[in-house]
């Protein structure tokens, strides 16, 4: 009687630790959940866009709505005061339920290219159709190579040669983004011009090689660097009528002659009184690549 008494209490004892345990288990899963909400900030509210807003759209109360979002879900430069909202200008396409931030809206103004320009760099627009623009695939922000293809006359083939790399389409006809779906609209097919992103010696070339050669345009990506292949020259002239040259190789030039023996001195004698003029040297310069080389040669 004694020992099943013993062995109940024994029992009793085990399950009223293990009932403690779980107790005390519980609290402390319910601390530590307490302790995390009063850490966190509470939620924010903000400006989204109710509907999708087209690019360069003038924003109006109908098209905003307020949400409340987590604080650390919030973008930093989100704009909470309705007044800098209403009013202002769509510069990019900004989706549904998107947090309206101060870099998506703008002033009519800042709508241009020049806001898009980099110091130093000129918009240029060229002609294309649906092969040189590769199929209507190049959009505002791609990266391109300008590839010009020369007839050169007197039965040579043609001469084709990247003049340009890496250089940045600022827009495709008159758009100054990609389409937020990222397929081109039905009539992608009419665009006429791209507009590039060059520099000042680079519109020059751009504008002589678009008046002397077709010009096609070569995607490629952005993770490319500009250097991994070099640009080529292309011909603008020729002395036989202006007829465009194959592009030639500089010749390395022939090694100089050994110099000559110095010949003693001889004494200086008087010049006659009407002694003819020495006939002054004659000038030839010499053009390689781009450098232009003087060379004197004494009259006889």
């Amino acid at each position: 009687m004694t020992l099943a008494l013993s062995n109940r209490n024994r029992v009793v004892a085990l399950v009223a630790l293990l009932l403690a345990a779980g107790a005390a288990l519980l609290i402390f899963n319910w601390m530590v959940s307490v302790k995390r909400t009063s850490a966190a900030p509470p939620p924010r509210k903000v400006i989204v866009a109710r509907a999708t807003i087209p690019a360069r759209t003038t924003i109006t109360a109908a098209m905003l709505r307020w949400a409340s979002k987590p604080a650390a879900a919030v973008d930093p430069d989100a704009v909470d005061d309705p007044h800098l909202v209403i009013g202002a200008l769509s510069l990019i396409t900004i989706p549904a339920d998107s947090t309206i931030t101060a870099s998506k809206i703008g002033h009519p103004e800042d709508a241009g290219l020049t806001v898009r320009l980099k110091h130093g760099l000129r918009a240029m627009a060229i002609a294309v159709d649906r092969v040189k623009d590769v199929a209507a695939a190049v959009h505002p922000g791609d990266y391109v190579d300008v590839v010009a293809l020369q007839q050169q006359g007197n039965g040579l083939p043609p001469h084709a040669a990247t003049i340009m790399r890496k250089v940045l389409v600022l827009a495709v006809g008159s758009s100054l983004e990609t389409a937020s779906t990222g397929t081109p609209p039905p009539d992608a097919g009419g665009v006429t011009t791209v507009t590039l992103a060059v520099t000042a010696h680079q519109a020059d070339l751009l504008m002589l090689a678009d008046n002397a050669a077709t010009l096609r345009l070569a995607l490629r990506s952005p993770d490319e660097p500009s250097s991994s292949a070099p640009t080529e020259n292309l011909s603008f002239g020729s002395p036989n009528g202006g007829a465009p040259q194959p592009a030639q190789h500089a010749q390395p030039a022939p090694p100089a002659p050994p110099p000559a023996p110095v010949a003693a001195p001889r004494p200086i004698a008087a010049a006659p009184a009407h002694a003819a003029p020495a006939r002054p040297a004659s000038s030839m310069w010499i053009i390689e690549g781009d450098k232009l080389t003087g060379v004197e040669r004494a009259g006889s």
